[in-house]
């Protein structure tokens, strides 16, 4: 048991009471039986719909919810039995912090947290300088949080997250209600400072798909509570893998040319036919059959499937 997250049979139950006494109280099951793990200095995407329970998974590993059964171990040693300088190296990072004091300034924030993880004089200076330098965040840290942008006070909530010096991030939709410019801006951050300068293991949570295929090294696909698949993306395209391929012609062959060809027309757009086909070898056939029945044909490729594709199908697959 090498990585640094380990997860084993989690599960966790909410219950909620009902505002009608005869009701029984509501029980919502946040995570049956969920098992997986991040490798080290690795970017690891838990990622799946609102209400799949990833934010629960975030909130175990970070001491704010306790399971009702399962094992979760951090640096092998179990979630329970962490001192609280173990602890310090787990840091989370969650969306909508309403924690911050508005009247203060950005640096103001930051020494006022850096207190409670015991930093006081030159040695808070010095450690909240350090992260606002890592978050870009200087020529801008002496203004009145009140006065920053989405942008900026998402980049304080990762400065603040690494006060303690974290070997573990988690981070909750770190990019939401964020403009494009502003999210490259935090992709590259979490890429180049987190990962490759700082050696650290990161989690992060997302419903966004596309910023899931971006970042993620790792993937722990998550439905209703259950993991439906772990590993790379590579190999989860190779687990649901159907060819598809496109053919971009001048010219469309006459109606029938496909006939006795397994294969899908998908989609047609612009000058454009994708397919789906059964094996990769018929490919061939289909571009020969497309110029015999009068088709002309300007270039021919294989296209892989998006990170959205795969998750579909792999749903779709559970539901079956």
């Amino acid at each position: 048991m090498t990585d640094p997250i380990y997860l084993r049979n989690l599960s966790k139950v909410y219950r909620t009471p009902s505002m009608i006494p005869w009701k029984r109280q509501r029980r919502i099951h946040a995570l049956r039986g969920v098992s997986f793990s991040c490798p080290r200095s690795r970017i690891s995407c838990l990622l799946g719909p609102n209400g799949a329970g990833k934010t629960t998974v975030l909130k175990i590993l970070s001491g704010l919810v306790l399971p009702d059964s399962g094992e979760a171990r951090v640096f092998g040693i179990p979630l329970h039995r962490q001192s609280l300088d173990e602890r310090s190296r787990i840091s989370l990072v969650s969306p909508n912090e309403r924690s911050f004091y508005w009247r203060l300034t950005g640096r103001q924030n930051l020494e006022f947290f850096a207190a409670l993880y015991g930093l006081r004089g030159s040695k808070s200076k010095i450690r909240v300088s350090e992260v606002l330098s890592s978050v870009e965040l200087e020529e801008e840290a002496d203004k009145p949080l009140r006065l920053y942008s989405g942008g900026m006070k998402q980049k304080l909530l990762i400065a603040r997250a690494l006060l303690s010096e974290p070997e573990i991030l988690l981070l909750d939709e770190p990019t939401i209600h964020l403009d494009p410019a502003t999210k490259t801006g935090i992709h590259r951050f979490i890429r180049e400072q987190l990962l490759e300068e700082r050696g650290g293991t990161v989690l992060l949570c997302t419903h966004d798909l596309a910023e899931a295929e971006e970042l993620s090294d790792h993937l722990i696909l998550l439905n209703e509570g259950k993991v439906l698949a772990e590993g790379t993306l590579a190999s989860l395209r190779s687990r649901v893998r159907q060819p598809r391929f496109v053919i971009e012609f001048e010219r469309l062959p006459r109606h029938g040319w496909d006939k006795g060809l397994h294969l899908i027309v998908e989609r047609e757009y612009g000058r454009r036919l994708e397919f789906c086909v059964q094996d990769s070898s018929v490919i061939s056939d289909v571009v020969t059959a497309f110029i015999s029945g009068g088709g002309r044909v300007i270039n021919c490729h294989t296209r892989e499937e998006s990170l959205a594709e795969v998750f579909s199908r792999i749903t779709s697959e559970d539901e079956s």
